[in-house]
């Protein structure tokens, strides 16, 4: 059955990837209110993550960041598919950097970095970008589908401009290789990790777990990390910004690393909710008099 339906959804994944920029944008403002005012999909989860991270907005406020984010996500599928075909030409245009000589000077000292961000912006269209608009090649670590059709394909268009796809369960083992050239290596850290193995701190009004492995990558190969935040610009167009959080990460109190990345992804959410994935069950568990909790998630 996964591979029927992997075939069935194949001509429609081509369709849209093949529209232009302008057609595409013109698909997702209808898809916008299929998704939103009949679908529905996960506003439990959208008004609770929303009114526990902002209690200070009025719910007008919350109502429009809401319907910003859901015509957002919409955005962001359609320009996922885009990238199936997008061109190199198309993501030099549409991907800019801002403070590029952070990486230009840890490039020229030969270090390989941890490069950290959040799901805040259109990270598989930054992927297929990165090789064009920054000194290292990249590894990043991603999630492998169930749909082992699914995964090979996307497998097959993140890496076709070069960026090297590493799985979570070979994490460790890649980190540690010796290269004859020098990497990025790209964590997303924004997800629901073992509540008992994370680092906890406050997080948009929140007690919030977040997963250790970028400090203890960074602490174990003594790699400086680097936030990439990927502002969107206007449709279809993204600046990521280069925050240098340490140079030499064992100079650091112990959770400072991932203190500095949660403010830095906290700060961007506040500066803009609508492109931040707030569809996620972020907040599994919290934290209650010191003690772990768990979160429901209501209809």
């Amino acid at each position: 059955m996964k591979r029927i339906g992997f075939y069935i959804a194949l001509p429609f994944i081509y369709a849209v990837s093949l529209l232009p920029f302008r057609l595409l944008y013109v698909l997702s403002d209808f898809l916008y209110l299929l998704v939103y005012y009949v679908i529905g999909y996960r506003k439990y989860v959208v008004r609770q993550n929303l009114r526990k991270s902002f209690p200070e907005k009025s719910e007008k406020d919350l109502l429009k960041i809401e319907k910003d984010f859901y015509h957002y996500i919409v955005d962001f599928l359609l320009e996922m598919l885009k990238c199936v075909t997008v061109s190199e030409a198309s993501l030099k245009k549409r991907v800019s950097v801002t403070n590029i000589e952070v990486l230009e000077d840890l490039h020229k000292k030969h270090k390989n970095i941890i490069a950290t961000s959040g799901h805040y912006g259109n990270h598989e269209l930054l992927n297929l970008a990165l090789p064009f608009v920054i000194p290292y090649r990249h590894k990043a670590v991603y999630r492998p589908l169930s749909n082992k059709y699914f995964d090979k394909f996307f497998y097959n268009f993140r890496t076709r401009y070069g960026a090297m796809m590493v799985s979570m369960a070979e994490a460790s083992k890649e980190i540690a290789k010796i290269e004859d050239f020098n990497y990025a290596f790209f964590l997303v850290n924004d997800q629901s990790p073992p509540p008992e193995r994370s680092y906890w701190t406050t997080f948009l009004n929140q007690e919030t777990g977040f997963f250790t492995g970028l400090e203890r990558f960074a602490r174990q190969y003594d790699m400086p990390v680097v936030y990439m935040c990927a502002n969107r610009v206007s449709r279809g167009y993204y600046n990521i910004r280069m925050q240098l959080i340490t140079e030499q990460p064992n100079q650091l109190p112990e959770g400072e690393i991932l203190e500095k990345h949660a403010r830095i992804l906290e700060k961007a959410i506040i500066d803009d909710p609508s492109i931040w994935f707030w569809t996620h069950k972020r907040w599994k568990y919290t934290k209650a008099n010191g003690e772990i909790v768990p979160v429901s998630y209501k209809r």
